[in-house]
């Protein structure tokens, strides 16, 4: 029972922290018109978030090995909760990108704790499955975290949202307390010896590797999609959310069902391999169709579907790597998977502005295959 609310805990922790990454999404329209400011500079919200991340993410994992799991993540829970209620209060754009960079900041001390926790209270043969059923919880908002924030936001206003992810964020520190047990430190070494340790470790080094590669592979797409369905197919708004929702859902399939897959004795490497590539020819494909809208919508799904069969896969295998500095190693992943998204997207939209989706999905593709090489030389485990 207790093992059960510990799950449940960072289930709901991961599910926070990626509603907060999107959470601006649907409101940057109103948020625009209410500071009087341009649609281009509002946008640089979620890309302060992901950035603020994947830099403070290059060294809490080490800090949390060194002084304890549950105190980074319940200060993690206090900095995140904190940062995501101010935000609502905000007047001006430059708070809303300082408020947003240490809801980033909090984001970065809690996932990679959540994953590293995973690592250490669950036994290895049922990792895979709950390592899924964090990562649901973290992919989940993309299915009904937009649309929730759109109708706070045009029920009430956008502040309320901020407002009530920071008060969930609040109980759920006090849950945290009460629910995760103490976490002694796992090493006594410094910062840079555990970087250095980790980066010197070939297998963590590759996979690192192979989630900017995975992950940025998927942002590159990702973030123009919407774009594609309007120019190619002339959809309407709604018609794309509800492409996008369902894709979600097939996304959280994906990752449930790759959490059972590997309770049973399949290798990852070959798993792994085998949705990279079928990442890397479902997207190629997408991207050169300009004809057949349920062509495009059925590549779609098949790409949702494995990208987070993937990432799981991902997920578990470097929670096994390095019992000593399993957060710095979980750290270093989410970090190597937030610059790839930031890095890889900013490129794709530039390829849509010079050339077409054929070039974005070319990037994509060289992604994935470089993922799949990469998996090729991992060790087998």
């Amino acid at each position: 029972m207790k093992l059960k609310k510990i799950i449940v805990n960072l289930c709901v922790l991961s599910f926070l922290v990626g509603f907060d990454l999107i959470v601006t999404v649907p409101m940057l329209p109103v948020i625009s018109n209410d500071l009087d400011l341009k649609m281009e500079l509002s946008g640089v919200l979620f890309t302060s978030y992901a950035l603020s991340y994947a830099v403070f993410g290059l060294i809490m994992g080490s800090i949390s090995d060194r002084i304890g799991k549950r105190k980074v993540l319940l200060a993690g829970i206090a900095v995140f909760s904190g940062a995501t209620f101010v935000t609502g209060i905000s007047g001006s754009l430059l708070a809303l990108i300082c408020f947003r960079v240490l809801a980033g900041l909090g984001a970065a001390m809690i996932q990679p704790t959540v994953f590293s926790f995973v690592g250490e209270v669950i036994e290895y043969k049922q990792r895979g499955k709950v390592m899924g059923l964090v990562t649901s919880a973290l992919i989940l908002p993309t299915v009904v975290g937009i649309p929730i924030s759109g109708f706070i936001t045009d029920i009430f206003n956008w502040r309320i949202t901020f407002y009530a992810l920071g008060m969930i964020g609040i109980c759920m520190l006090i849950v945290t307390w009460f629910t995760i047990p103490h976490s002694p430190s796992t090493s006594s070494t410094s910062l840079i010896k555990m970087l250095r340790e980790a980066f010197s470790n070939r297998t963590i080094t590759l996979t690192l590797l192979i989630s900017f590669m995975y992950y940025g592979g998927l942002e590159s797409i990702f973030s123009i999609i919407g774009i594609y369905y309007y120019q190619y197919f002339q959809l309407s708004s709604s018609i794309i959310g509800i492409i996008l929702l369902i894709a979600g859902v097939t996304s959280v399939l994906g990752s449930l069902v790759s959490g059972k897959v590997m309770n049973k004795p399949h290798n990852k490497k070959k798993l792994l391999l085998s949705m990279s590539l079928i990442s890397l020819f479902s997207i190629l494909l997408l991207t050169v169709n300009d004809k057949i809208l349920y062509v495009s919508i059925f590549l779609n799904l098949v790409w949702s579907f494995s990208y987070a069969f993937g990432q799981n896969v991902i997920n578990t295998y470097m929670s096994n790597q390095h019992d000593q500095i399993r957060t710095t190693v979980m750290s270093l992943n989410s970090s190597a998977m937030y610059f790839g998204a930031t890095i890889l997207s900013v490129l794709s939209i530039m390829l849509l502005n010079y050339y077409s989706f054929i070039a974005v999905g070319l990037l994509c593709a060289v992604a994935y295959l470089l993922s799949a090489l990469l998996t090729y030389r991992l060790d087998v485990r």
